[in-house]
């Protein structure tokens, strides 16, 4: 019946008005299909560096449809780059305004605030231990004053966290690498001018994430370059390493570094290892979002693996909430999105609802600019 009607239509000579209703009809139908909402493209749980700028249009899209979480500023060093301006333009190009933009101020040689204020002198962390050995308060007092001064330079910026401070313990007896990252090698003063630090940036108006727990990773090996072993007991860690970490759990995020602790896990590089984010949470009470150090470092590199996807599948599957993959400045963008496309949609929506979460919990309700200073560290 259908049949013989629709042959029966279509043997009607065409006329003008019937001419009409079809060029109607496809006209409604193309409306639709162009104004039907498109798929959004998720947060995806990675921090991207800015290996572009200015932006080309290709640029523009390729960050809309990567759609990170967040990027990291001051890698690589570009000077004529204001990252006010910045945010405006990503904003646009992402379509929302709550990424974050991330930063590394640890002092010393690790000062990317040098290229947004050219005249910015950074103490090192280990200038500070050293004041510490002779009078640990004026030394507290000092770290802190620094982490306001950062912290509210940073927050002109619109930066919004810092990879910092460096809670690691210097472990004694050699002569280990970057001394000058390291506070002190005693707990006790590390965590003193480790929370003083970041007791100073927030009331600055920026995150601090403390890094890089669990510690023990001063290991005389550069770990962009070598891979790491760390032999020391669990109970070594906890009354040595994870004293400095204990107030991380104030804040949101806690960086990790590539390390492997045998005691925890003696197959798997922290990164990769299931047990050691357990033990990380466990023992200091975390909660918020954990993020290990690049993935691009010797140290996190697996012979097993065949591409960046799956390190960052790895990684979010071992515990990490959000990792930093660290594509070659000359990468083909087209590759990064297919690297990125396949993260697992699993990671992907439980950084959002996790996300989510975390930013209705009281630390986001605070007024640090009120806070009392004595009372911080």
């Amino acid at each position: 019946m259908a049949k013989d009607v629709l042959k029966n239509w279509l043997n009607k000579p065409l006329t003008l008005w019937s001419a009409s209703k079809l060029l109607l009809a496809a006209v409604a139908v193309w409306g639709v299909i162009a104004c039907w909402p498109k798929p959004k493209v998720p947060v995806r749980p990675v921090i991207l560096l800015i290996n572009h700028y200015p932006f080309t249009p290709q640029d523009t899209y390729f960050y809309k449809q990567a759609n990170p979480f967040g990027f990291l500023l001051g890698i690589p060093k570009r000077e004529n780059l204001d990252p006010r301006i910045l945010r405006l333009e990503l904003a646009e190009a992402l379509g929302r305004n709550d990424f974050l933009f991330f930063i590394d101020q640890e002092g010393g040689s690790v000062n990317r605030l040098k290229q947004f204020f050219p005249q910015e002198k950074a103490p090192s962390p280990a200038y500070f231990g050293k004041l510490a050995a002779k009078d640990e308060e004026s030394a507290a007092q000092e770290a802190y004053q620094y982490g306001l001064s950062v912290g509210k330079k940073l927050k002109e910026l619109t930066v919004d966290v810092v990879f910092g401070p460096n809670a690691e313990v210097l472990p004694e007896g050699e002569d280990y690498l970057f001394r000058s990252r390291y506070y002190s090698s005693s707990p006790q003063i590390v965590k003193r001018l480790a929370d003083a630090y970041a007791a100073g940036l927030a009331q600055g108006g920026v995150i601090p994430c403390y890094k890089h727990a669990v510690g023990a990773s001063g290991l005389n090996k550069d770990p962009h370059l070598v891979k790491q072993e760390a032999l020391y007991s669990v109970q070594e860690i906890r009354e040595i390493f994870l004293p400095p970490f204990q107030n991380a759990s104030r804040w949101p995020f806690l960086m990790t570094a590539h390390v492997l602790y045998p005691a925890i896990d003696v197959q798997h590089v922290s990164t990769y290892s299931p047990a050691f984010y357990r033990f990380v949470r466990e023992e200091l009470n975390f909660n918020g979002l954990i993020i290990p150090d690049a993935l691009n470092m010797e140290a996190a590199d697996q012979d097993a693996f065949v591409s960046v996807s799956e390190q960052m599948n790895k990684a979010l599957a071992a515990g990490a909430d959000v990792v930093i993959p660290f594509f070659n400045v000359d990468a083909n963008p087209a590759w990064i999105l297919k690297e990125l496309e396949a993260i697992s949609p699993a990671y992907v929506k439980r950084l959002n609802k996790k996300w989510s979460a975390l930013r209705q919990e009281a630390f986001f309700q605070e007024d640090f600019s009120k806070e009392n200073p004595q009372n911080s560290f």
